[in-house]
């Protein structure tokens, strides 16, 4: 029954769009538009007053049957301009709708993939800056963050959920926010971003994409994370390491452990 309706729906849209264009143009376009040619070939000068007067005399002029050509033609220009408008409506209207069921899809996405726990392809953290056992903020989280990510990159990517403990409760993200300058979605994307640009470097920051979620009434940021074309290293000011998720884990190796991987990757 509602895909019957719909193209009824439509059609009443769009006729109300057309009404709507046809009355403007005709009922007060055309008589200000009469008004200005009065003045433009009258050549009288143009104040407020003048023009109120004139308009006041020649409203009822502009809907005679002489006036008819420039009515008609205001008329129909108006019919066109209601016909785009109500199309233009129900296109918006329409990505609208779509936009929205996909953001149900991604939500219950989300939630799955949360119920179905940490995996090669999905680690959960409970925050990028703020400690929960330490009830503090502790900046060395931050690197965790970033070893994860590179671990990702080196692997065969995945998702980074934040806000969302190792056992799958979903704690949210209002402590974190708590310990930025700007406390809203914008800050915390910003933040996520200096972190990977600072310890893996600004093109890395290509290979990852953030969006936020509303779980459980909380929300969560989730990190898709591409893999790497190229090795990539996380810099933790003393030197620079190679990180590779395995399992559900993410692992440093050692200078050997990395080439033999590395060259495992190119068969």
């Amino acid at each position: 029954m509602m895909e019957q309706k719909r193209p009824g729906q439509k059609l009443k849209i769009i006729l109300i769009h057309v009404f709507i264009g046809a009355g403007v143009f005709y009922f007060l376009v055309h008589p200000f538009t009469m008004v200005i040619y009065w003045f433009e070939y009258s050549n009288t000068p143009f104040s407020t007053a003048r023009f109120l007067e004139i308009l006041n005399k020649r409203v009822l002029e502009s809907f005679s049957f002489n006036m008819w050509g420039m009515g008609g033609l205001l008329t129909i220009f108006g019919i066109v301009l209601g016909l785009f408008t109500g199309l233009t409506w129900i296109h918006l209207k329409n990505k609208n709708s779509l936009i929205g069921k996909q953001q149900r899809l991604l939500q219950r996405d989300i939630t799955e993939i949360i119920a179905d726990g940490e995996n090669e392809k999905v680690e959960f953290k409970s925050s990028i800056r703020y400690d929960y056992f330490r009830k503090t903020t502790n900046r060395e989280l931050e690197l965790v963050i970033a070893k994860t990510i590179v671990g990702f990159m080196n692997a065969k990517g995945g998702k980074l959920i934040i806000g969302v403990d190792d056992d799958g409760n979903v704690l949210g993200l209002e402590k974190d926010f708590k310990t930025l300058k700007h406390k809203n979605r914008d800050g915390y994307e910003r933040e996520v971003y200096r972190i990977i640009s600072t310890q893996l470097g600004h093109e890395a920051c290509f290979s990852n994409h953030i969006s936020f979620y509303v779980v459980n009434e909380k929300e969560i940021c989730v990190i898709d994370i591409e893999p790497s074309r190229e090795p990539a290293y996380v810099n933790d000011g003393a030197g620079t390491t190679f990180y590779v998720r395995t399992g559900n884990a993410t692992y440093p190796l050692t200078v050997k452990e990395t080439v033999d991987y590395l060259k495992t990757q190119k068969v």
